[in-house]
Parts: structure tokens; sequence; C-alpha cells
């Protein structure tokens, strides 16, 4: 009969059960937040190195007799670079074929997931040239694999955002896929 009487002790007892419940749940929110907040910074990286990827492989295309190399020499500091490309990079007409200019957007220039500029990317013996991007990001990424935006397999299967390289390979059409289209 006493503990009927006694509600102060159920009444605690509820009120400790409903802020334990809460605090559960407003750790799951906060894990799904987190994994929300990654997948849109690794979409972000994604756009931005694709962008640069795309510059680096349209200027490496051949333009009437002139073939123009895909590789720009480091003279400065690495951002120095992407502010070239920013600033527009202009390729002389040559024959019938109109100037280009390719530009990068400001804003592409930064690793959305370090938030500082990309790490340059040189091809292998060559210390001295700008090939493309990488993130400095060790963290592990959600997305693992591209088959849906990219022909080639460059960035599937990667264990860190370091290990994807936005360069001119990435947006060049595979061999056997581009025979396949034809044969289509």
């Amino acid at each position: 009969m006493n503990i009927i009487r006694n509600k102060n002790g159920f009444t605690y007892i509820f009120v400790l059960t409903i802020v334990m419940i809460m605090g559960i749940m407003l750790g799951m929110v906060g894990q799904s937040w987190k994994t929300i907040k990654q997948r849109e910074l690794e979409e972000e990286l994604i756009f931005r190195g694709d962008q640069v990827a795309e510059i680096v492989y349209q200027m490496s295309l051949p333009t009437g007799a002139n073939v123009i190399p895909p590789l720009w020499p480091v003279n400065s500091t690495p951002k120095g670079i992407l502010d070239e490309l920013v600033n527009m990079k202009t390729v002389p007409s040559s024959g019938n074929k109109p100037e280009k200019k390719y530009r990068l957007r400001p804003s592409a220039i930064i690793d959305p997931m370090t938030n500082k500029p990309w790490k340059i990317v040189s091809p292998v013996g060559s210390a001295n040239s700008f090939a493309g991007v990488m993130s400095e990001s060790m963290d592990e990424p959600l997305r693992k694999s591209f088959k849906e935006i990219y022909d080639s397999k460059l960035l599937d299967n990667k264990n860190h955002y370091s290990d994807w390289q936005f360069t001119s390979e990435l947006k060049q059409p595979l061999a056997s896929s581009a025979t396949q289209k034809k044969g289509q």
C-alpha cells in the first residue's frame, strides 16, 4: 500500500526513462546529420574535382594542327596554377578555329573536404608539371563506385578521399566503350 501512495518515485523513473530515450534519439540524429554533411561534401568534392579534370582534358585535346600539351609547368606555388585556371587560360586560335578560353569557378580551387587549396597531382616522372588535383583528406569516402558518372574506374574502391585524383585521364573515354557505341 505504501508504494501506491508514493507516486514521486514512479514520476522520477518515468522522467529519467524519457530523458534517456531522448538522448539516444538525439545521438542517432547527430549521426545521420554527420552522414548527410559528409555526403554533401563528397558530392561537392566530385563536382569541383570534375571541373578541374574537364579543363585539363579539354586543354589537352588537339586543336587543328597544334596539339596543346596536357601538362603545365609548375613555375610558382600550386595555388598559382589553379589561379591561372580561374583567371582564364587562353588557347590561341589555329587555322580557322577560334581562340578558346577556359575558366574555373573561384570556389573550385578549394578542396571542400579540407577547406584548403587542392593538392596538385603531377604525372609520374615529372614533379614539375600539373596534371590535376586531389584532396588531402584521409577520411573514408561513402561512395565506392563511379560507374554512373565516369567511364573510367580510376576512382572506384578507394580507401581515402586523398586517393581520388581528378586528372584528364578521368575524362578520357575508354577505348572499349567507344568501340561498343560505334557498333550500336
